[in-house]
């Protein structure tokens, strides 16, 4: 065991998980120490100068009574030190009692790798952030496994990367609680309510003892803190790409996890299109938007809900792509079942439970549809019963609206529509790839109206 302050606590790890988290914690000043319910108490009372920068448990799931363990467990290691929980399938629908019990995340069995280094890097930076300084580390080489163990090359390196540059966004001492009760955390102060929706509230917030403003999204209630952890790793996936709004930090309010965010002055695309645009910035922001979501498509990020209210263009012209939170990262997600989204920018297989990456070419071309006629392909009133919306209306060809219009361009946007996933562009990539290489001229305002 080496000397460092900091440890991550594991109980009933298999040979090979353990292993696993020893390379994602390689290049970090860190120990690992394998304790048993039995010993775990001894082991905190006796180390009390040991900081506790995450807990990881594996479920028993021959043992009855689970969450009274992981309650005895939190009661050892403190309120602070974030707690992650590995679920058997047999187990998964004891999931709440785990979170009631003292959990703060999950991950089900049988381990999906990218799944499991996401979730575990980005609560041990949480933990790590808990009244110190972001991970010491001890070198910027590459990750080299422990046990002499070969890890596939399914993305490690570039996982921990992006969690090792310094992009720390959890708040010091934020899982301390309120040093205000009308303060959020020990941070920020709300200025004023800008919104709110299913997912929670939106507050306008400004640092304390300083001038920099932030937005809070807070959650309902505690119970939606997972997908506020969901939310957190992928806009830390994204962080690299300026059209993507940026994560501040994380932080940990009355029991619910808040995400900070950049606050972007200026309009949203909505708002701009109610007072018109010039065909110049028309095609800037739509090549913006193919750039942002083909890098998410990249990595991929599936956001299921682009739509002119989700995008905001700031004073310079420069768009932010907002509002993850029912995104999805395939790369350890699979696509659930759910109908979330904006009915008027969710394609056929949305309302059916079954998005994928064309799912948001949909969207764009709904968007560059407007742009070309002023006007939308498809309008339905029943946003609250999506599975209630005609999906069989024929959309008109855009050259019925603008017979200007350049046959590429409205050849594009039809494929962007194409009711048929298979028949659309399979990623913003495609889309974009394409744009580029039959209107080369595209986004010098010749294409598209005002």
């Amino acid at each position: 065991m080496d000397n460092s302050s900091e440890i991550i606590i594991t109980f009933g790890l298999s040979h090979d998980l353990a292993a696993l988290v020893d390379t994602l914690v390689s290049s970090f000043a860190i120990d690992v120490m394998p304790l048993t319910i039995g010993t775990v108490r001894n082991f905190v009372k006796s180390h009390p100068d040991r900081k506790i920068s995450l807990v990881i448990y594996n479920i028993d799931a021959k043992h009855p009574r689970q969450a009274r363990v992981i309650k005895l467990i939190r009661d050892f290691v403190g309120p602070l030190a974030p707690f992650l929980v590995l679920v058997p399938p047999e187990n998964l629908a004891e999931i709440k009692k785990y979170l009631d019990a003292g959990a703060d995340d999950f991950i089900e069995l049988p381990l999906n790798e990218n799944r499991f280094s996401i979730g575990f890097l980005i609560l041990l930076e949480m933990g790590q952030a808990i009244g110190q300084a972001s991970p010491r580390l001890r070198s910027a080489d590459p990750v080299v496994p422990r046990h002499g163990r070969q890890v596939e090359q399914v993305g490690w390196q570039r996982v921990v990367h992006y969690f090792q540059e310094g992009l720390n966004f959890f708040t010091p001492k934020s899982l301390l609680g309120a040093a205000r009760t009308e303060n959020i955390s020990d941070r920020w102060q709300p200025l004023r309510r800008l919104g709110g929706g299913g997912f929670g509230t939106v507050w306008l917030v400004q640092e304390m003892g300083g001038s920099r403003l932030a937005v809070a999204k807070t959650p309902h209630s505690p119970a939606m803190n997972i997908g506020v952890l969901r939310s957190a790793a992928i806009l830390k996936r994204l962080v690299h790409h300026p059209n993507v709004v940026q994560l501040i930090e994380v932080v940990k309010d009355s029991g619910r996890f808040v995400l900070i965010q950049e606050y972007v002055q200026g309009p949203t695309l909505q708002e701009l299109l109610k007072s018109g645009i010039s065909s110049l910035d028309k095609e800037s922001i739509l090549l913006q938007l193919l750039s942002v979501v083909a890098y998410a498509h990249k990595h991929k990020i599936l956001h299921r809900d682009i739509k002119p209210e989700n995008i905001m263009i700031t004073k310079g012209g420069r768009i932010k792509l907002l509002d993850f939170g029912i995104a999805r990262d395939l790369t350890w997600q699979g696509v659930d079942s759910s109908t979330a989204g904006t009915v008027n920018f969710m394609p056929p297989e949305q309302f059916a439970g079954k998005s994928c990456l064309a799912s948001d070419v949909w969207a764009i071309g709904v968007i560059f549809y407007i742009f070309a006629t002023n006007a939308v392909p498809y309008f339905q009133l029943n946003d609250d019963y999506p599975q209630d919306v005609e999906t069989s209306l024929e959309c008109p060809l855009p050259t019925t609206i603008n017979p200007k219009l350049d046959a590429e361009v409205e050849r594009i946007i039809m494929r962007c529509l194409e009711k048929d996933p298979e028949r659309r562009y399979g990623t913003a990539i495609e889309l974009a790839n394409d744009v580029r290489e039959t209107l080369p001229h595209f986004g010098r305002g010749e294409l598209l109206p005002s």
